[in-house]
């Protein structure tokens, strides 16, 4: 018996110290991964001092072309968009940028899936393991899935998902972003149209729920925001106004005197092929001319004076 418990023992305690070790190895290289993802994000949380942020899922990432936002305005710009994210992961980024800067500008690309419905939260914690130890991080997790406080207890699984990231942007770093921007350079795929619009009126059918939580870290995003102005847009579809659940964040721009700009319905993008690879999202070309009109748009309400 006491045989059996000494290697019980033995054995949780190396497991203990192999997580405790790994868990530091794979946190130093996240930390200082200076490609790919992970170096777009420490530069985000870390090191950004732009004048202009762009916030908002891959229709932010593929959408704004930062270099011409900055060469237009005379501003420096920098493109934070992460592919398949929304509020949940750009309040907390949010809260750690203002810590050591406050932009003048924030343009916010809404997705409602991301940013308004509701969804399995949980799935948008990923990229914030890593800053677990972070007391707003932290204070995300137990709002979203107590649960996972107990999970985070190893330093492993804080990167269980993203051992191959973390490797490939710290050995390997590809530093395929301009100022964040991320180009598709490719065509319109029409299988995917055909796909994506049966799956948009199956969505058109059923019933929307707005989820309190996201609205909630928007408005704590707004309301002390400081010298920073924000600007919310829906940026340009190849179906044009397909989308549902927009009103909650047209109400919050409203009411807290926030421009709120809607390409989606515009005739020069709806149904035509050479500027989008998919139904929501715009090409290398698309994006230029989204970004050229979004600044005439910035200018002629003069957002930025």
């Amino acid at each position: 018996m006491r045989r059996f418990l000494f290697k019980t023992g033995l054995f949780l305690l190396l497991a203990v110290l192999l997580d405790r070790g790994l868990g530091t190895l794979f946190s130093h290289m996240s930390d200082h991964a200076s490609g790919g993802y992970l170096g777009h994000q420490n530069y985000i949380v870390n090191r950004s001092t732009d004048d202009i942020l762009v916030f908002g899922s891959s229709r932010a990432i593929h959408h704004y072309n930062a270099a011409l936002i900055a060469d237009s305005l005379g501003l420096s710009c920098y493109n934070c968009g992460q592919d398949g994210e929304g509020i949940v992961l750009f309040h907390a980024w949010w809260e750690m940028i203002r810590r050591h800067h406050h932009p003048r500008l924030v343009i916010y690309e809404v997705t409602p899936a991301y940013d308004v419905l509701q969804g399995d939260n949980t799935k948008h914690l990923g990229w914030l393991k890593g800053h677990y130890d972070d007391e707003v991080v932290r204070r995300e997790f137990d709002e979203i899935n107590p649960r996972e406080r107990y999970k985070m207890l190893s330093k492993l699984y804080r990167y269980n998902s993203r051992f191959h990231q973390v490797l490939l942007d710290y050995l390997y770093p590809v530093h395929n972003m301009t100022l964040g921007f991320l180009p598709v350079h490719s065509e319109l795929d029409t299988l995917r149209i055909r796909d994506e619009r049966q799956q948009n009126e199956k969505a058109s059918k059923e019933e929307l729920l707005t989820d309190t939580l996201k609205l909630r870290y928007f408005n704590d995003m707004t309301s002390d925001a400081g010298v920073t102005r924000f600007v919310f847009v829906y940026s340009p579809t190849w179906y044009g106004h397909h989308d549902f659940g927009i009103d909650p964040i047209m109400e919050l721009a409203q009411r807290n005197g926030f421009l709120f700009f809607d390409f989606t319905d515009s005739t020069k993008y709806v149904h035509r092929n050479e500027f989008f690879y998919d139904g929501s999202h715009l090409n290398a070309r698309g994006a230029d001319e989204f970004t050229r009109d979004l600044i005439c748009e910035l200018r002629k309400h003069r957002v930025i004076e």
